[in-house]
């Protein structure tokens, strides 16, 4: 061979070298990679175990938590399967309402724990709700128990479906309503007879209302039947001082009893005839089914019920616009025009307020009270020509003054007050209506829920020049004790 191609051969055997360098290089770079790939694969499976594993623990949690809170539901569940109906869970309640254990419902089915004529009922119902494969509701169906007890259940059916979309299972709940039947038929007869005691109570208060004897009482009870003729709500809370008088009074009557217990002829007479006894323990009775009636009564009035929220006796907050506006709903039939007497304006200017920590329905009966007087005081301006214009407004403005206090302040264009009269004008029985119009106690309650209840400010301002504002200084929310 000769140099010349010993040195081409040379120069071929230093390219494949080279090639081999470059080629192994890259073999070098693809395994690195390839192992990179590797080990990221390695690290993404462990992290999608690790995952895997933290699903199947928290799975297994909310089936112990599932499991717990259907244990624990008051009402009976069962869980059946779709092809024999035979139960496969159930719960507490429901051993309860089958009058045997778990280990004694759990493989069977409703005949072996109903009698023949509900088992019939309860799978004619379990098939209808599998083929339908929707919710199934029975409002209300009476059964027998095994023991023979007359229950009334409300019941609901819902199928569980496979991923075909075919019945697995059958979710049954039954939820025993007897007592609560009982109860709605009890307050049923209550309000029938409380209608009667009602007007045996108006009665009662004409009589009362006429005795010299008793013309303190006479007059609390007149207070009591003007809030009966007005809106429902005044009834609650009157009531609830008529009862503390009475209390206070049988307390008084114990006390003579105790330290006189021989009383004279006449009066041990009286006292046979009026059967003393029976009225002393039925008559905290009567004022109990007097409450139950009143609060029968605002659900059925569903614009005094908005109003009234006599039944909110705790501290809450409340949309103060909103007490003044169910006041002026009430009140709406008022305000249209009547026979020459035109229309009532009402001009509201609301401020944002924040909701105020009060007793909301105790605040209602004061917007209720100063607007009554107000539409009172117009329409009588109007009928005796008191007014020089012929359009009556009431004006109502609300603002928040500070972060502690709120002002509302309700001003009429009427004739006016005099200054003798604004001066007794909070006191209890003053009025300047005509008998039977007024007990003048409506002014005296609200001062009193304004500035004892709520530790605010309730002022009258009048001029000659006519007009009349009531405004009304309150807390946002009330001293915690």
């Amino acid at each position: 061979m000769s140099i010349e191609e010993l040195n081409q051969e040379l120069t071929s055997l230093r390219q494949c070298l080279q090639q081999l360098k470059t080629d192994n290089a890259e073999l070098r770079q693809t395994v690195l990679e390839y192992t990179n790939q590797l080990q990221q694969h390695n690290r993404e499976r462990q992290a999608a175990l690790y995952e895997r594993q933290l699903i199947e623990e928290q799975l297994q949690t909310a089936q112990q938590f599932l499991h717990s809170v259907i244990q624990t539901m008051p009402i009976a569940v069962f869980v059946k399967d779709a092809t024999d109906l035979r139960i496969v869970l159930c719960n507490r309640a429901a051993e309860k309402l089958a009058g045997v254990s778990a280990d004694e419902i759990l493989g069977k089915n409703d005949y072996d724990l109903f009698p023949k004529e509900e088992a019939d009922f309860f799978t004619q119902r379990d098939h209808q709700a599998l083929n339908s494969k929707t919710l199934l509701e029975i409002p209300e169906e009476v059964i027998r128990t095994k023991s023979g007890e007359t229950r009334i259940l409300q019941i609901k059916k819902v199928p569980i479906l496979d991923s075909q979309g075919q019945p697995k299972y059958l979710l049954v709940v039954r939820e025993d309503i007897t007592e609560n039947k009982q109860a709605e038929a009890q307050l049923k007869q209550q309000a029938i007879e409380l209608e009667q005691t009602l007007k045996e109570l108006q009665s009662t208060q004409a009589q009362l209302i006429q005795s010299e004897k008793m013309s303190s009482l006479g007059q609390l009870v007149a207070g009591v039947a003007h809030e009966i003729n007005n809106p429902v709500n005044f009834i609650y809370g009157n009531l609830t001082y008529a009862n503390k008088y009475i209390q206070e009074l049988l307390t008084l009557l114990h006390l003579y009893r105790r330290n006189y217990p021989h009383p004279t002829p006449e009066i041990q007479t009286t006292i046979q005839e009026m059967d003393l006894d029976f009225l002393v323990e039925d008559l905290p009775q009567l004022f109990c089914s007097m409450k139950i009636g009143a609060e029968r009564i605002q659900q059925i009035v569903l614009s005094l019920r908005t109003f009234s929220r006599l039944d909110e006796a705790e501290l809450k907050t409340a949309d103060i616009h909103q007490g003044i506006d169910s006041a002026l709903m009430i009140l709406e039939h008022r305000l249209k025009a009547k026979e020459n007497i035109p229309p009532i304006q009402v001009i509201k200017d609301y401020g944002k307020l924040p909701l105020v920590e009060c007793y909301a329905g105790q605040l209602n009966q004061v917007f209720m009270n100063i607007l009554t007087n107000a539409v009172d005081a117009l329409e009588d301006s109007l009928i005796l020509g008191k007014l020089s214009h012929h359009q009556p407004q009431i004006c109502i403005y609300t603002q928040q003054l500070n972060a502690q206090q709120i002002v509302i302040r309700i001003i009429d264009n009427g004739p006016g007050i005099p200054k003798p009269i604004r001066q007794k004008l909070f006191d209890p029985f003053f009025t300047t209506k005509d008998v039977g119009k007024g007990t003048g106690l409506g002014l005296s309650i609200s001062y009193q829920i304004i500035t004892e209840q709520h530790g605010g400010s309730l002022e009258c301002v009048s001029s000659a020049e006519g007009g009349a504002e009531f405004m009304i200084t309150i807390p946002v929310t009330q001293p915690k004790l």
